[in-house]
């Protein structure tokens, strides 16, 4: 009956009030996020840091979330959403706080993992929020709406932060990331309500938090999903964030331009989010996240090949398509494959996959690029990714075949 409704009717029927909320909320903490974003280094580096310590400061923020995605989500399966929520966008308004009176580079640290247990607290728990309010066959959509509204807030963010600084100093745009934190605090208290689920008493028997995520560690869908999130955190945070741009300025390309192939890669992988919600209803989210792997694969080898700007930022905006799409139907995903006991935890260790392949990634393509150059980076990201999606569908095939026996 539901993939007969027209878009407006699905999207009618999703936006209630805790959808409205959850995306309002995630809209401000990547909007806070992204203000800090694109002058952080610049910052750090004016406070006296070296390059080497910017890029310590960068990995805390990793390291820390691999260290606390779990112990997080657990908490939110038994205290419920809405506070981790809550304590979430308090954590983003200090952390900002924090940056804006540090004057020496080392207590930048502090700053750093602060932000780091924000994101785990909000970006993840959302989806697992998101995951409580709707129902199954909604859920791909409502995602799609969740990690739009991501999106749209980090492409806003960077605008923001990057004019403020300019004009009014980095303490002035870290200031106005602060109220917009605590502006995301107060609508997650108003408008947001806890899943039923939270608020109902918890069995006496109930599964101990150690036990359950030693079941989930042998779940082949939660173990799929995590091997994705790693292999596409490795393709962005390690290979385009990290070695684009200098592959890009080697070949004599302006910073400028960079920015505006940036900048059209981010349009794409936003535009990407909500048609793949939709896709949902139609095909498995397994099937999407396998194709949106093999095309961030696709992309990365097409990269190793271009040498003009235009097929650059052609395959690059080809990449923000396959990280949106992902995005959402790796979320769909372990959504659709958690009970609602168990969502936090589970989407804690597919972020916990995810942060090990943004954090491991771009030291070992490090030492590639010091050996091979920056070609034999993407070269062998694409060659990663390609074993990696066929284990994912050996892994998929095989699950298939065991839930075909069991019925």
């Amino acid at each position: 009956m539901t993939p007969s409704l027209s878009f407006r009717q699905r999207i009618r029927q999703i936006l209630r009030r805790e959808v409205i909320g959850i995306c309002l909320v995630v809209f401000m903490a990547d909007t806070a996020n992204g203000i800090i974003s694109p002058t952080f280094s610049l910052y750090a580096k004016s406070l006296g840091a070296s390059l080497a310590l910017i890029g310590t400061l960068s990995a805390v923020v990793g390291l820390t979330r691999i260290v606390t995605a779990v112990p997080i989500g657990g908490l939110s399966d038994a205290r419920g959403r809405k506070n981790v929520l809550s304590a979430g966008m308090v954590l983003f308004a200090l952390s900002s706080l924090l940056y804006a009176f540090i004057s020496d580079p080392l207590w930048l640290f502090p700053a750093r993992i602060v932000a780091g247990l924000a994101a785990v607290s909000t970006f993840y728990i959302g989806v697992a929020y998101v995951g409580d309010v709707v129902a199954k066959n909604e859920r791909g959509m409502a995602i799609g709406l969740y990690t739009t509204s991501m999106g749209i807030g980090f492409a806003i963010g960077p605008a923001i932060g990057g004019f403020v600084a300019a004009n009014a100093g980095y303490q002035a745009s870290f200031e106005i990331a602060a109220v917009i934190a605590l502006s995301g605090f107060i609508v997650t208290r108003v408008l947001l309500t806890e899943p039923t689920r939270a608020q109902e008493p918890r069995p006496a028997n109930a599964t101990p938090f150690v036990v359950k995520l030693k079941l989930l560690a042998r779940d082949p869908n939660l173990l799929a999903a995590s091997l994705a999130n790693m292999l596409m955190s490795e393709v962005f945070g390690g290979v385009i964030v990290n070695f684009f741009p200098l592959y890009a300025a080697s070949l004599a390309i302006g910073d400028a331009m960079i920015g505006y192939m940036f900048s059209l890669r981010t349009f794409t992988s936003a535009a990407a989010r909500l048609p793949t919600g939709l896709l949902t209803v139609r095909f498995s989210s397994r099937i999407l996240m396998l194709a949106s792997l093999s095309l961030a694969m696709l992309m990365a080898l097409a990269i190793s090949f271009a040498t003009e700007p235009l097929f650059l930022m052609i395959f690059l905006a080809g990449e923000g398509l396959a990280f949106g799409m992902f995005l959402t139907s790796g979320q769909a995903f372990i959504t659709e494959h958690s009970s609602a006991s168990e969502r936090g935890t589970a989407m804690a260790v597919y972020s916990t996959a995810g942060g090990i392949g943004a954090t491991v990634g771009p030291l070992l393509l490090g030492v590639i690029a010091e050996t091979w150059g920056l070609i034999a980076v993407f070269r062998f990201t694409a060659i990663l990714v390609f074993v990696g999606v066929g284990a994912l569908w050996y892994i998929s095939t095989r699950t298939h075949v065991m839930s075909v026996s069991e019925t």
